[in-house]
């Protein structure tokens, strides 16, 4: 099965050269899975590319949508840049999926405007996998700031589909973000948003899930509102630079200190990678009628190719049309109409 990605090598924090690298490093990897890439760049980057594998050929672009640029004119201003052209290839047919490191907002509004959602789905959300002993699925985590209880369900149903296909989770644990795990908890809209989640036989619904215990193996889908769910992700990934930052610390403060570092290397390497989140690379926006992930801003050639292999995943899956088919399922009371 030959699975073609649209790659916006553009718009990052780091070079494209080095993004070039790890889609490369993607393309040779998973040649054998049909794997095969569309680099798109301006001419001026592609000049220095390093030398493309068979699986991999090029896409100009004029223009570049930069990090500061508003979102909401990016369609009018930069149709010609290469993350519209990235996005427009997935739209005609020459490529399966998109993965960009630009403009999270841009993305999200050309994605949105050119390829569409999927049938039945009222707002696509932002996914954020967190890297924790047992990665979760976060969702919606800024896509959309606000939501009604039937688009949390929605993000629900999506986030389980994509916890089976990515995570390989046999039945995803669903859990609502919520200040107290009571039914009554929170405002209104996750009381409602409770109820619904407790009626609905395609989700392995566990109930309301409190911040603290969220790195303890509390859910495998984590679902709130794109308000809630952005702060979450921040505090998640600030207090995880935060402990890094301290154990570096703690194990430069002396001679005997460097004693202890040096024979828990090993140990200390591993908690690293677990919670590195180059490990998967990226975001997916679920609920497009084609697979797009949105790499990390600061991607390095790794975790590029880390978001490489995620949306792999996603197109060899079937995510779409198993969140397809949940949209149509009558055992819901999700309004599919927008």
């Amino acid at each position: 099965m030959k699975i073609t990605v649209a790659v916006d090598i553009m718009g990052g924090d780091n070079p494209p050269s080095e993004l070039a690298q790890g889609a490369v490093n993607a393309a040779k990897e998973f040649a054998g899975e049909g794997l095969e890439l569309i680099l798109v760049c301006t001419e001026d980057a592609a000049s220095q590319l390093p030398q493309l594998p068979k699986n991999v050929t090029l896409e100009l672009a004029n223009s570049v949508v930069e990090m500061t640029d508003d979102p909401s004119v990016v369609m009018k201003e930069k149709k010609d840049s290469s993350l519209v052209t990235a996005v427009t290839l997935c739209k005609e047919g020459r490529a399966d999926a998109v993965v960009s490191a630009g403009n999270t907002g841009a993305l999200f509004t050309a994605s949105s405007l050119i390829i569409r959602r999927i049938k039945g789905v009222r707002r696509a959300a932002l996914g954020s996998i967190i890297p924790v002993e047992k990665p979760f699925i976060l969702l919606d985590c800024g896509a959309n700031l606000d939501a009604t209880p039937e688009i949390l369900q929605l993000y629900a149903r999506m986030g389980s589909i994509y916890a089976q296909v990515v995570l390989g989770i046999e039945n995803p644990r669903v859990g609502l973000l919520n200040n107290g795990t009571e039914p009554h908890k929170g405002i209104a809209l996750y009381q409602e948003t409770y109820k619904l989640l407790s009626a609905d036989e395609t989700i392995n619904f566990v109930g309301n899930c409190e911040g603290k215990s969220l790195p303890f193996d509390a859910c495998d889908v984590l679902v709130c509102d794109g308000f809630t769910g952005n702060i979450a992700l921040k505090i998640i990934e600030g207090m995880a630079k935060f402990m890094g930052h301290c154990i570096k610390g703690i194990f430069h403060a002396g001679p005997l200190a460097m004693l202890g570092g040096a024979l828990t290397l090993k140990q200390t390497k591993a908690l690293k990678e677990q919670v590195d989140p180059s490990e998967y690379g990226g975001a997916p926006f679920l609920g497009l009628a084609k697979p797009v992930v949105k790499a990390h801003g600061s991607s390095d050639a790794y975790s590029f190719r880390s978001a490489i292999k995620q949306v792999l995943k996603y197109c060899k899956g079937g995510t779409i049309e198993k969140i397809t088919a949940s949209m149509a399922n009558k055992n819901s009371s999700v309004n599919i109409e927008e």
